[in-house]
This record gives C-alpha cells, sequence and structure tokens, in this order.
C-alpha cells in the first residue's frame, strides 16, 4: 500500500484517529470502507470482551453456536433465503477467491473441461491474492505473474465514462473477438459498483448479463466487499439491480 499521508495511527473512537502525540484527524477514509460503524463502537467492544471472556478460541473446522447464529442471521436479512447458504471466510480476496472455484468447480463437473472460461471486468478490483488478481481489471497489477492462466477473461464495464458503449452487446462482441463463446463460460464476476469510480452497472445491461447466465448455465458472481450492507440504500447492493447473484462474496 502506498499514497497515504504520513500519519502513525495509535487510537480511534467514532470518525476521530489519533497519533502517540495527540495529534488528531477526522476519518474520512472510513477504514478504507469497513468501518461504517465507526471506530470503538460501544456494541462492539462489548460483544468482543464478552466472547473473549468466554473462553473459546473457534475453527472453521469445528461448529459452535456463535457461528449458526450468525450464518442464520445472514441467510434472514438476505432477499432469498431459502436458496443462499452462507460460507464464512476472512477477507475480501478469500471471499472472491472462493467464488472462482465454485464457479469453476461446478462448470468442470457438470460439463467437462470445454467449460472453463471465467469473466470479469475491465478495472475491477476482486482483492491482492493471485486469483482475484487474475480476476482483477488492472492489467498492472499482473505483470508480475508473466505467464498467467489464460482462461481469466476481461471485457469493457459499461461506466458509461471510462467505456461510453454501455450497450451488452459489446459485452458478446468482445468475447467474440477474443474467441470466448457463452457455453464455454464456467463464471463471471462484477462488483455491484465499481470501488475505484464509484462507476455502476445499468439496470438492463445487469438483468440482461443474468438472462445469459442463466440461459447458458454460468454461475454468476456479485463482489460486494465494498458494496454490501446498506451502503447502497439496500442491505445488499444488487437488489436495486433486480437480479439474483448465484454467489455473493
Amino acid at each position: 500500500m502506498s499514497g497515504q499521508p504520513v500519519i502513525i495511527w495509535d487510537k480511534a473512537e467514532d470518525c476521530t484517529v489519533s497519533d502517540r502525540w495527540g495529534n488528531r484527524w477526522i476519518d474520512w477514509s472510513s477504514g478504507v470502507l469497513i468501518t461504517n460503524a465507526g471506530h470503538g463502537r460501544k456494541e462492539i467492544r462489548d460483544s468482543l470482551r464478552e466472547v473473549i471472556d468466554h473462553g473459546l478460541l473457534a475453527s472453521y473446522v469445528f461448529v459452535h453456536e456463535r457461528r449458526a447464529r450468525l450464518t442464520q442471521m445472514l441467510r434472514d436479512i438476505s432477499p432469498d433465503p431459502e436458496n443462499y447458504r452462507v460460507f464464512l471466510l476472512s477477507t475480501g480476496s478469500e471471499a472472491t477467491e472462493n467464488c472462482i472455484k465454485l464457479s469453476k468447480t461446478y462448470a468442470l463437473k457438470k460439463y467437462g473441461s470445454r467449460k472453463k472460461y471465467f469473466v470479469s471486468f475491465n478495472h475491477a478490483f476482486h482483492g491482492r491474492t493471485m486469483g482475484a488478481q487474475l480476476a482483477g481489471g488492472s492489467e498492472e497489477q499482473k505483470e508480475w505473474m508473466v505467464d498467467r492462466d489464460r482462461t481469466f477473461v476481461q471485457v469493457p464495464f459499461p461506466d458509461g465514462y471510462k467505456n461510453e458503449d454501455t450497450s451488452f452487446d459489446l459485452f458478446l462482441q468482445t468475447l467474440n473477438e477474443k474467441g470466448v463463446q457463452p457455453p464455454d463460460i464456467a463464471g463471471v464476476m462484477t462488483e455491484t459498483y465499481q470501488g475505484g469510480g464509484p462507476d455502476f452497472l445499468p439496470v438492463d445491461y445487469a438483468q440482461k448479463l443474468e438472462a445469459l447466465c442463466r440461459e447458458h448455465d454460468i454461475v454468476m458472481c456479485y463482489d460486494e466487499v465494498q458494496a454490501g450492507f446498506g451502503r447502497t440504500g439496500k442491505m445488499f447492493g444488487y437488489q436495486h439491480y433486480g437480479v439474483r447473484p448465484d454467489l455473493i462474496a
């Protein structure tokens, strides 16, 4: 990471960050999209103390009551609780990597090795681990890989600014130029809005993308690491498009 002001964080409360010498700043970064509850919120502190005092060091291998309660809560707030299951992970990169893995595994087991491509968008950001960067839309972030997996394909994002053509025809045309046909696609992933903009998918584009995925049994993934949990006014940002993803990160 680079480009941050030379400030050494020591403590934070609500939206105010302090260094150890008493200098204070307003945290406009919101922890880079992770602390929308505010720093040091009492309810969060109390819950952490309760867990620490309870004396359980949990592993993802074994079931415990709090995990069951959390997964049920997450499932209940989804728009379609009966058709979603919850898989708890630690980071955004880990979540998007698992979207890739699940998409490709499903396609391989059901259709064989020809259904192998994973499609995402230019300028997308899905994380900094290898799979997440392969799905990301920044060529500069992939230079270190040298010979990379060519089953990862990017198409223009219909933001209307960097790419003025917002038609879904451009999606199909780009795939055709790259020699990729819809029946050979394992998964498609997009951010609900591209956090680097923010840039938003047109509603009709999102709906046509879903229709294509349903027609060709392509796993449709929405990366909501930046867009989820009320940041767009709805609990999940993709609800604004009237679509139902297969996987949500």
